[in-house]
């Protein structure tokens, strides 16, 4: 048999230094965000898995990391090259951005793919949870009736009993509107309504005027953008184009009209984009008769439960929890943010030790019961398998190498037949699920929230004659920064007694909390290992949460008006302390309070940059613009000359400006630049002109927030907040300006 090391994938390591890129450009604590191993069926119903799947402002973005030979027809068979074309394809069909690098590329050139990850995904961009994993919405459909009165009481009893969706739907003139109105006023949040037509639009301001005159409402259509009134009543065109204007938790209940449109995708983005407590949807012309498909529509494009919510309201099965403390060290572990080094990991966690004391743990306690081990990698899985077969137990590994056929036959064995532990390795994480599993042993290590959580997923399903369902987590010794998720750290539980409810219904876990309290144990399947009066405290630091409220460097530099290099050498000699530091294999990210930054700003006279002022810090940096080079004033006149209506240029523009500047200066017998620069050149490199560009007058003001890239890779633009405030005036006084400080540069 090989060893760990021999059986390391070259896609582990790729995909740890993809991480270790994605960090350095975004921040640590983005990382969380990537879902790894995602899940998605193709056109003809077979499971795939993109390496790694992101959703950001609305996108559903791909990233797939290969090594060298992987995508290329000449080096792989030809099936294996039009089935990678065909996942490609499947991808793009299904609205995904499709982003792909190579290991070498990574290695060789991190540079340059940090720049095009700020290129294809933004300079600051909101990442969102991918959330598939969890159950949907709890919502019904009703018809109104005689009196609105109990329409308004269905909703309200729906809401006590955690329903989070509605669909009414009644003939047109009714008071359906009416009802909506009355009932985002009980409620009391910021409220959204839309329509896709405008008479609805302006029909449903008049009705929120009247009936809930308190609160200010405004309209988001065309041209009239009221987007800060607390009713905003929106077309779903113009809100569907300008969500970068608003915060997904802006409002706390959405009303949609016409709601048997919501298939569309302009809706399915808004809904996906918005969390509200509660959403309406109206209509009165279902497209079944009873109205049900409509829901399951509404319900799929809507918004989901968190699975705690789920299994509390009864709708999942309740979660015990017992912690297996191993003896493996995986304190000295590298990660990069939501992964443990491939190698690392393998080295310290394939111990013979740990693998026996899996299956000693199921012998003893759930011996028979179905059960899926959750396991580090393939060769772990496979490991682990091994020695429950020798141990009597028929048991299966499975994982995405697994062939279909065989992938399947194991699955149906394990459900229907007589195969009781399932060892899988990424597999199972999402996209299966299944109902008579008793049994979870979480023997994968990970620090990702997304992995763990779906891992839990699969086996709170509902079965008949299954109270609860019961996780053993595997606890190694680990440090401060690279400790493990366990059910008590993903749900802030600090207190641990063996065997207790760690989710359930509060009646459900007051029974079990009497039990404890007189020393009793509950009726379980299986004796517990520990005395129940017995406990300890969990441990519950979590980096990712404390670093989620605070500041990270890469955001402080563009708060305030000071360069990257400097705020870094602060850090270096002391004279900036962060207020968390969090390492991270060879590196330390580090974050600060708002307060912190406002602090250091005060002390070295460092001006905080915001949207009200940016425009002025923008122009104050004009006037005061150093010059080692000419480039920074060529790029201001080619950037007011190129860009469009919204301040947006063509990068190739940009290109074309720079050009003909130089080779006109050439022309004319005048100094074009430095000797060894390449304006100097008798022919200009299209591909040397853009990187020069892009590497040293635009890297300046994008490190000041004052221009950015654009996602569309061949644009960039000025910053919004500067471009809307930018009049005429001051875009001639910017041109006249760089001239002068171009003939002061020349000596002309």
């Amino acid at each position: 048999m090989k060893s760990g090391e021999d059986k390391i994938k070259l896609g582990s390591i790729a995909e740890d230094l993809f991480i270790e890129i994605f960090s350095d450009v975004f921040g640590v604590d983005k990382t969380n965000y990537l879902y790894p191993q995602y899940n998605f069926v193709d056109i003809y119903g077979n499971n795939r898995y993109i390496d790694f799947a992101l959703k950001s402002e609305g996108e559903k973005i791909a990233i797939e990391i290969d090594g060298e030979t992987w995508h290329n027809p000449s080096k792989v068979s030809r099936d294996k090259y039009y089935d990678d074309l065909l996942k490609q394809n499947c991808l793009i069909y299904d609205n995904w951005k499709v982003y792909r690098w190579v290991y070498n590329q990574l290695k060789m050139q991190p540079e340059k793919v940090k720049d095009e990850l700020i290129t294809f995904l933004g300079e600051l961009p909101i990442f969102d949870e991918i959330d598939n994993f969890l159950p949907e919405q709890k919502g019904k459909a009703f018809v109104l009736k005689e009196h609105q009165q109990e329409a308004l009481e269905n909703l309200e009893k729906m809401r006590q009993n955690h329903e989070t969706i509605a669909l009414l739907y009644h003939a047109t003139g009714t008071g359906k509107t009416v009802t909506a109105v009355k009932d985002a006023k009980k409620i009391g949040k910021r409220t959204l309504f839309l329509a896709h037509r405008k008479e609805l639009i302006k029909q449903a301001k008049k009705t929120f005027e009247a009936a809930w005159s308190e609160v200010s409402c405004g309209i988001y259509m065309g041209s009239t953008k009221e987007a800060d009134k607390y009713v905003v009543c929106g077309s779903i065109q113009s809100i569907g184009s300008n969500l970068d204007m608003f915060k997904p938790d802006d409002f706390g209940y959405i009303v949609i009209d016409e709601a048997h449109h919501v298939a569309a995708e302009t809706y399915r983005k808004i809904l996906g984009y918005f969390k509200p407590d509660f959403t309406l949807g109206l209509t009165a012309t279902p497209e079944r008769e009873d109205g049900e498909d409509i829901l399951e529509i509404f319900k799929k494009t809507a918004h989901k439960l968190d699975l705690k919510t789920a299994v509390e309201i009864g709708e999942l099965v309740p979660i015990r929890c017992i912690r297996v403390k191993t003896n493996v060290d995986l304190s000295s572990i590298r990660i990069n943010g939501i992964k443990y080094n491939s190698k690392d990991l393998e080295s310290k966690l394939f111990l013979p030790e740990r693998n026996k004391l899996i299956v000693d743990t199921y012998l003893e306690y759930v011996k028979n019961k179905k059960t899926v081990v959750f396991c580090a990698s393939v060769f772990h899985a496979e490991q682990i398998a091994q020695l429950f077969k020798q141990a009597g137990i028929n048991a299966e590994a499975v994982s995405g190498n697994t062939k279909v056929k065989l992938r399947e036959k194991i699955l149906t064995n394990y459900e229907h037949g007589d195969i009781d532990v399932l060892c899988a390795c990424d597999l199972l994480n999402e996209g299966w699920d299944s109902p008579r599993t008793d049994v979870l042993f979480m023997a994968r290590p990970t620090m990702s929230k997304t992995i763990y959580m779906q891992q839990l997923g699969r086996g709170t399903r509902k079965c008949e004659g299954k109270d609860y369902l019961m996780v053993f987590d595997f606890i190694d010794n680990a440090n401060l920064f690279n400790m493990p998720l366990s059910v008590h750290r993903i749900f802030d539980i600090n207190k641990y007694v063996p065997g207790e409810y760690v989710v359930a219904s509060s009646k459900q876990r007051k029974i079990d909390e009497d039990l404890f309290r007189k020393g009793e144990k509950p009726v379980v399947y299986l004796d517990f290992p520990v005395d129940p009066s017995d406990y300890e405290y969990v441990d519950l630091f979590d980096w990712q949460k404390e670093a989620k409220n605070l500041i990270s460097q890469i955001e402080f530099v563009r708060m305030v008006d000071v360069q990257a290099e400097t705020l870094s050498r602060y850090i270096r000699d002391g004279k900036i302390k962060p207020d968390l530091q969090v390492p991270m294999s060879n590196k330390v990210f580090n974050y600060f309070k708002r307060e912190t930054i406002e602090k250091y700003a005060r002390e070295f006279g460092w001006e905080l940059i915001n949207a009200a002022n940016m425009k002025d810090k923008f122009m104050k940096m004009i006037k005061t613009m150093t010059m080692s080079y000419s480039y920074k004033p060529v790029l201001l006149k080619a950037m007011l000359n190129e860009c469009d209506e919204k301040g947006k240029a063509l990068i190739d523009d940009i290109v074309d400006y720079f050009i003909d500047f130089y080779k006109d200066r050439k022309r004319r017998g005048l100094k074009v630049e430095k000797k060894k620069c390449i304006y100097n050149h008798d022919i200009l490199e299209r591909k040397d002109i853009r990187k020069n560009i892009l590497s040293n007058p635009f890297k300046r003001f994008e490190d000041m927030r004052f221009m950015e890239k654009c996602k569309d890779i061949e644009y960039v633009r000025f910053n919004r907040y500067i471009w809307k405030k930018l009049n005429d005036e001051d875009k001639e006084w910017i041109v006249r300006w760089c001239d002068k400080k171009l003939n002061e540069y020349y000596g002309e």
